[in-house]
């Protein structure tokens, strides 16, 4: 029986830690780094404030420490604490159990996603490319 996303993402779940949005709140306040791995699509149209940006796709070589063309802000970053987001909570959970692989000390994945954030009426940015991995010429919308 071959497996889906969704099984995938409910292993991830049981194997990291995790947190509601009005936890995500108290975590963002207490000074946490926020890891935005949406696609640049999705993080250049709305975003927790200074979220960094690093896509699914590309989170393995942005973090990790041997390869040249890592991303130093998440790269040198495995002792900080992270709030990991996606739009929904999936891809984030997935990233999630990957940096805890990759010797991240603290990571929590926010359940529900930027979805459940905005709902919350979390606050948001429309943000600039810098804190983006991958920049876009023109948004997509």
């Amino acid at each position: 029986m071959s497996k889906g996303l969704m099984d995938y993402v409910q292993a991830a779940m049981a194997e990291i830690n995790k947190v509601d949005v009005e936890g995500a709140k108290g975590l963002v306040a207490e000074g946490y780094k926020v890891l935005d791995v949406r696609e640049p699509g999705e993080y250049l149209m709305d975003a927790i404030p200074g979220a960094l940006n690093v896509p699914r796709g590309v989170l393995e070589p942005a973090a990790d420490l041997n390869y040249p063309g890592a991303n130093p802000a998440l790269r040198d970053g495995r002792e900080d604490n992270w709030l990991v987001v996606c739009k929904s909570g999936g891809r984030a959970a997935l990233a999630t159990q990957t940096l805890q692989e990759m010797g991240f000390a603290n990571v929590v994945n926010m359940v529900g996603g930027m979805d459940a954030w905005i709902q919350a009426g979390g606050a948001t940015e429309v943000p600039s490319d810098e804190n983006s991995t991958v920049v876009l010429k023109e948004p997509c919308l």
